[in-house]
């Protein structure tokens, strides 16, 4: 279902399921909940897994944007 409406959207056709998980669980730390706040909440006994959502670290911001030479 999601994927159909996904595709109906338009957005890129990577999107998931998962795509929403990334997205809570790296807005839950990036406000300073408590990894193993999001861990439980995520349901997730491993805290390794919840690490493998947090994308934090992979932002792109307009600064590295602009470092971009044509």
């Amino acid at each position: 279902m999601v994927k159909r409406r996904l595709k109906d959207a338009g957005p890129p056709a990577r999107l998931s399921p998962h795509s929403f998980r990334v997205t809570i669980i790296t807005d839950l730390l990036e406000q300073g909940v408590s990894p193993e706040d999001v861990q439980r909440l995520a349901g997730h006994t491993d805290p390794r897994t919840t690490r493998l959502y947090d994308r934090r670290d992979k932002k792109i911001t307009r600064n590295i944007v602009e470092r971009i030479s044509i």
